[in-house]
């Protein structure tokens, strides 16, 4: 019989999920700003990325 997640496990994964999709909204938001060559737009999207991905790393140091 498989173990169920625990509730920690279950809001990690929630949390996980939730990051992903906002970096997928970011990159698809990234390619439509390129593709549209709305660059003023890019400026904007663009340090928000950089900065998910930042926080994502420096939540992971403890961990490494």
């Amino acid at each position: 019989m498989q173990k169920s997640p625990s509730a920690y496990d279950k809001e990690r994964l929630t949390h996980i999920n939730l990051l992903m999709d906002n970096i997928h909204d970011c990159t698809a938001e990234i390619y439509e700003s390129l593709v549209d060559r709305e660059f003023n737009n890019l400026k904007l999207v663009i340090p928000n990325l950089i900065s998910q991905l930042k926080e994502i790393q420096s939540s992971i140091e403890d961990d490494i």
